[in-house]
C-alpha cells in the first residue's frame, strides 16, 4: 500500500485527531492513530473510548487498506519535518498483523512499525437534532461558560456545560457550586419542546481548537447520549454526560433591591490589585452612596490595600465579601465596557451582567459571596 501527500497536510490532520489521544492510557488501542485509505481518500482517526476525532484528506494512491501507527511516533516525525512531498509505503510482515511503514522525502528515508487492521465497523447513530452555528458564536458560548465548570469528579454533571435548546434559543449553563454562568444565543432551529444535554468540558475545549470553518454543525442523537460536531473535514464524536444537571434556575435570585453600574475595566483592575494583598484571596466591598470601596489585608505580613471607585449605586449600603479570583473571572468574561452588579444581602448570590438592555438577558454570571471578618 502506498500513499503520497504533503507533510503540511498530514501535520494538520494528525495534529487535530491527536487531541483525542489520552495523556495516559493502559489500553494500547488508544495510543494509536488509525489510517484508512479508500478511493483516494485518507481517513485519520483517534479515540480514547469516549471521544473520537476523524479527519479526511485527499491523497495520491491507488490502494485500499487500514493500519495503525503509534500516535506519538507519527506526531514527533511530522512536527520535526519541513513542508515537502512525502511517500508512505506500507509493507506487511509474513503471517502477521505487524508491518513497516517506509517513509520517503526529498532528503531522507525513515521507517516505523505499524499494525494492519480490518476495516472499522461503522456505528451509525440516529441524529434527530442537527443545528448549524456560526463558529464565532459557538466559540463565544464555550468561552463564556467553560471556565465555571467543576473539576470535582464526585459531581460529574457539573464537569460539563448544560446545553438547552428551546424555540430558536440555545442556552448554555455551567457551575461549580460557587459561581454560575448562563449564556444565550439565537439558533437556526425552532424546537417546541425543550431539549437538554450535558457536554463534557473537555469536548468543548477540544472543539475550540479544532474549529476551522465559518460554521459548525452540532448533531445530537435520539437517545441524548452522543454528540457530533462537524467543522470542515474534521468530525468529533463524543459521549454526553447522562447524569441530570442541577436545577440551576432555583439558585438565580429573582429580585434584587440593590444595583451598581460601573465601568468594567476600572473595577476589574482594582480587584486584581487589591486581591493580591489578601492572605486568602478574598476582598471586601463596601457600597455606600456613589462610591465603592474595595479592601483586603494580610495581617500575617502586615499588608493591606484599599481603593475607592466612583459608581452609580442604588439601594441601602451593603458590605460584602468575595473570592477575588471568582470576581476577576466573571468580569473578564463580560465584553461590554459598562456592567451591572445586582445584590440583595451579604449571603445571597450576586449577579454580574452587561448593562445594555439588549445584552442583559444574554449573559448573567452569579458569584456567591464569602463570609468576611468585620
Amino acid at each position: 500500500m502506498k500513499i503520497i501527500s504533503s507533510i503540511k497536510q498530514l501535520q494538520d490532520a494528525v495534529g487535530k485527531v491527536a487531541h483525542a489521544i489520552p495523556a495516559k492510557s493502559i489500553d494500547p488501542r488508544f495510543e494509536n492513530v488509525h489510517l484508512s485509505v479508500d478511493s483516494g481518500t485518507l481517513t485519520i482517526y483517534a479515540t480514547d473510548g469516549e471521544l473520537s476525532i476523524t479527519a479526511t484528506i485527499d491523497v495520491e494512491t491507488n490502494d485500499n487498506g487500514n493500519i495503525a501507527i503509534k500516535a506519538r511516533t507519527l506526531q514527533d516525525f511530522l512536527r520535526s519535518m519541513y513542508d515537502t512531498s512525502v511517500s508512505f509505503a506500507i509493507e506487511r510482515q509474513e503471517i502477521s498483523d505487524h508491518g513497516t511503514v517506509m517513509i520517503t522525502t526529498d532528503k531522507g528515508k525513515y521507517r516505523m512499525p505499524c499494525l494492519f487492521e480490518s476495516k472499522p465497523e461503522k456505528q451509525d447513530k440516529s441524529y434527530d437534532i442537527s443545528l448549524e452555528l456560526p463558529t464565532s458564536e459557538l466559540q463565544d458560548l464555550i468561552q463564556k461558560t467553560i471556565f465555571a465548570c467543576s473539576v470535582d469528579g464526585m459531581r460529574p454533571a457539573m464537569m460539563g456545560v448544560l446545553i438547552e435548546l428551546e424555540g430558536n434559543v440555545i442556552t448554555a449553563v455551567s457551575t461549580d457550586g460557587h459561581r454560575l454562568v448562563r449564556c444565550r444565543k439565537d439558533s437556526s432551529l425552532d424546537i417546541k419542546e425543550k431539549q437538554k444535554i450535558v457536554v463534557p468540558s473537555r469536548v468543548l475545549s477540544i472543539i475550540q481548537k479544532l474549529a476551522q470553518q465559518e460554521t459548525i454543525v452540532m448533531s445530537i442523537d435520539s437517545d441524548r447520549r452522543f454528540i457530533r460536531l462537524t467543522s470542515g473535514n474534521i468530525v468529533l464524536d463524543a459521549a454526553l454526560i447522562v447524569e441530570p444537571y442541577p436545577n440551576y434556575e432555583a439558585v438565580i435570585p429573582v429580585e434584587h433591591d440593590k444595583q451598581m453600574i460601573i465601568e468594567r475595566s476600572i473595577i476589574y483592575d482594582s480587584v486584581r490589585r487589591v486581591g493580591r494583598f489578601s492572605s486568602i484571596g478574598d476582598v471586601k466591598m463596601v457600597l455606600d452612596g456613589q462610591n465603592i470601596r474595595i479592601m483586603a489585608e494580610n495581617t500575617n505580613e502586615g499588608e493591606s490595600a484599599q481603593e475607592e471607585l466612583p459608581c452609580s449605586f442604588t439601594g441601602e449600603p451593603i458590605t460584602i465579601g468575595f473570592n477575588s479570583r471568582f470576581v476577576e473571572a466573571a468580569l473578564a468574561h463580560i465584553d461590554e465596557n459598562e456592567i451591572r452588579i445586582e445584590l440583595k444581602s451579604p449571603t445571597t448570590a450576586v449577579i454580574f451582567k452587561p448593562n445594555s438592555e439588549e445584552q442583559q438577558d444574554r449573559l448573567i454570571i452569579l458569584v456567591m459571596p464569602v463570609r468576611i471578618n468585620n
